[in-house]
C-alpha cells in the first residue's frame, strides 16, 4: 500500500515502527518465551492462593485493552485460552521501557510479559509485570469491539466482510473461534471413529486426467511436463473404488474438493467432504453405519447428540 494511501492511524502505527527501531528494539523478533497460556497462568494463582509462594509466569499474546493511568496503567492481552490483565508500573520497568509501552504500543501488538501474579482490588488476577517484550508490531488497527454491561455492540459484523477478511472476524469474534475448534473436534471424531471400524484412511489425486463419480462443472489446469490437460477432482469415488477393487475393504478418504459452479454464502467451490466405502455391504449397512456415526461425531464434539440451532431442535 502507497504512502499516500494510507489512514492518520497507519500512518502513525508506521511511525511507531520506526521508533522501535531507532530505539535498538526489534519489532519482529524471531522468537519468544512463555511459561504459561493465559488460563494455566490463573489456573496456576488459583491453585496456589493459599500458598506464600509467588507464581512467576511469561506470558504471551494480542494487545486487545490499554488503560494509561500516569505512573501505572492496565492492560489486557488475549492469546486462543483466553485473556489476562496486566499491571504495569514505571518504577518495576523502567523509564525507557515503560516510555515504550505508553508511546508506542496499540491495540492488536503482539506482546509478551513475565512477572508474578497478584490480585487486584476488584478480584481480578494480573500479572506485575516485571519485563515487557514486543513480539509483532500491528501496523492496521483492528474493529473496535465495545462492550458496556455485558452486552457487546459496534462488533464487525458485517457479512460480507466478514467472509471476506476471515482472520479479522476470527480476531475480534472470539464465538468465530469456537466453530473452527467444534470443525476440528468432528473431523477428528469421525476419523476415530472409521479406524475404529476397521476402515483404512488413503489419499486419492486431485489432479485428474478424467474427473467423474459426480455429476459437475470442473476446475480445468494443464500439466506443463506431461504436456496434458488435467482437472481438479470433483469427488474421491472413482479412486476409492479402484482400491476396494485392489483388495482393500473398507477406506475412506477426507479431503478437498472443487466444482467450478456458483457461489453463495451456503456455497464454496471448494470444499472438504468425506467418502467411503467397505466391500460386502450395501445400502441398509451405509445408512446404520452414518447414523452411528453422526451421533458418535455430535457426541465427542459437544457432548450431546441433541443440538439447537436458529430455534430448531434437532436430535
Amino acid at each position: 500500500m502507497s504512502e499516500e494511501n494510507l489512514t492518520d492511524q497507519e500512518q502513525q502505527r508506521r511511525l511507531k515502527l520506526e521508533n522501535l527501531r531507532e530505539a535498538g528494539i526489534d519489532p519482529y523478533p524471531a522468537r519468544a518465551h512463555r511459561t504459561h497460556t493465559t488460563a494455566q497462568a490463573i489456573a496456576a494463582f488459583e491453585k496456589a492462593v493459599e500458598d506464600t509462594a509467588p507464581v512467576e509466569v511469561a506470558v504471551v499474546g494480542r494487545l486487545v485493552s490499554i488503560r494509561i493511568m500516569g505512573k501505572s496503567s492496565f492492560a489486557h492481552i488475549e492469546d486462543s485460552s483466553g485473556r489476562i490483565q496486566l499491571y504495569l508500573r514505571r518504577d518495576l520497568l523502567g523509564d525507557d521501557l515503560y516510555a515504550m509501552f505508553r508511546q508506542n504500543l496499540d491495540l492488536g501488538d503482539f506482546v509478551e510479559a513475565a512477572g508474578t501474579i497478584f490480585l487486584t482490588r476488584t478480584g481480578e488476577p494480573s500479572v506485575r509485570v516485571e519485563r515487557l517484550r514486543i513480539l509483532s508490531k500491528a501496523l492496521r488497527p483492528l474493529p473496535v469491539v465495545k462492550e458496556k454491561d455485558g452486552q457487546v455492540f459496534d462488533a464487525f459484523s458485517d457479512k460480507e466482510q466478514r467472509y471476506r477478511q476471515r482472520y479479522v472476524d476470527l480476531a475480534v469474534n472470539p464465538e468465530v473461534r469456537d466453530i473452527f475448534w467444534t470443525r476440528a473436534r468432528i473431523v477428528s471424531a469421525v476419523r476415530r471413529f472409521l479406524d475404529g471400524q476397521g476402515f483404512i484412511e488413503v489419499e486419492t489425486p486431485v489432479l485428474q486426467p478424467i474427473y467423474g463419480g459426480a455429476a459437475a462443472r470442473p476446475f480445468t489446469t494443464f500439466h506443463n511436463q506431461l504436456k496434458q490437460k488435467l482437472y481438479l477432482r470433483i469427488s474421491d469415488e472413482l479412486y476409492l473404488k479402484r482400491l476396494i477393487a485392489g483388495g482393500f475393504e473398507r477406506v475412506y478418504e477426507i479431503g478437498r474438493d472443487f466444482r467450478n459452479e456458483g457461489v453463495s454464502f451456503k456455497h464454496n467451490p471448494e470444499f472438504t467432504q468425506i467418502e467411503f466405502y467397505a466391500a460386502y455391504a450395501d445400502y441398509h449397512d451405509v445408512m446404520a453405519l452414518t447414523e452411528e456415526m453422526v451421533a458418535y461425531a455430535a457426541q465427542e464434539a459437544l457432548g450431546t447428540t441433541t443440538l439447537v440451532r436458529d430455534c430448531l431442535l434437532y436430535t
